[in-house]
């Protein structure tokens, strides 16, 4: 299918509030949902409908078919937004991005690599269309959720806390900016918490409980006595010379 003509479905469906999910989307009845979409978009829907149909029926647009899978699950989970803040979303985005709104979010839905992120990056597009999070969060916590594989995202709450896991997850939510480290410990092994952009994935996409803001910054472990068993004591015929000699 034409780039252009994907654009124009992209860019049309984002500031129609009559494409609301009637009924829950599964593997085999998307298509359905995606019809309807593209039907419902003015001077978009009548000319396409032969061509969409190619796209079901040919592997060689599989690469489309695919697409569309995944926009069609994240457009319908945007019905509670209303028309003026779907265009006030609109707008922010291609000032933002200094792009065509149909561009920057057909990269954003093609590079997500599981189909249930698509609700996640909807989440956002509500926070940012009811100004919960700035513009400028809502990119950042869409690069995020792209370089989080979706096996990891269920662990982020566990991170409301100071914790370290022992799968791996710890370093590479670290490296994604969720996680800031809150514990070093040289015998234990460091610790990391949620950190402001993290809370924000957690709360405003994923939907789930954020805790009170921990104090900011990183903590060292306590030293303990018995840590310190293995120095040798200092002498008070020592003491006395140091004394002396200052």
């Amino acid at each position: 299918m034409d780039n252009k003509l994907m654009q124009d479905i992209v860019s049309g469906s984002l500031i129609l509030s009559a494409i609301k999910l009637r009924n829950k989307i599964s593997f085999t009845s998307w298509w359905d949902h995606f019809s309807a979409i593209v039907s419902a978009i003015p001077a978009v829907g009548g000319t396409l409908s032969v061509e969409i149909q190619s796209v079901r029926d040919s592997a060689a647009d599989y690469q489309a078919y695919e697409f569309f899978r995944k926009f069609t699950c994240f457009i319908c989970e945007l019905g509670e937004l209303t028309d003026t803040q779907r265009k006030e979303f609109v707008s922010e985005v291609e000032k933002v991005a200094k792009d065509a709104s149909g561009n920057v979010i057909m990269g954003l839905v093609d590079r997500l690599d599981n189909i249930n992120k698509e609700r996640i990056l909807a989440n956002l597009v509500i926070a940012k269309g009811q100004n919960a999070i700035s513009i400028e969060d809502f990119f950042r916590l869409s690069s995020m959720l792209e370089r989080i594989p979706y096996v990891d995202l269920a662990k982020l709450e566990l991170y409301n806390q100071d914790f370290y896991d022992d799968e791996g997850d710890s370093e590479l939510l670290f490296a994604t900016g969720a996680l800031q480290q809150s514990v070093i410990d040289a015998d234990t092994g460091n610790k990391y918490v949620l950190s402001k952009l993290g809370r924000k994935l957690l709360r405003f996409g994923l939907g789930l409980k954020v805790e009170d803001m921990q104090t900011i910054g990183t903590k060292v472990a306590k030293i303990e006595w018995d840590n310190m068993s293995d120095l040798k004591p200092i002498s008070k015929e020592e003491i006395e010379n140091i004394i002396e000699r200052q």
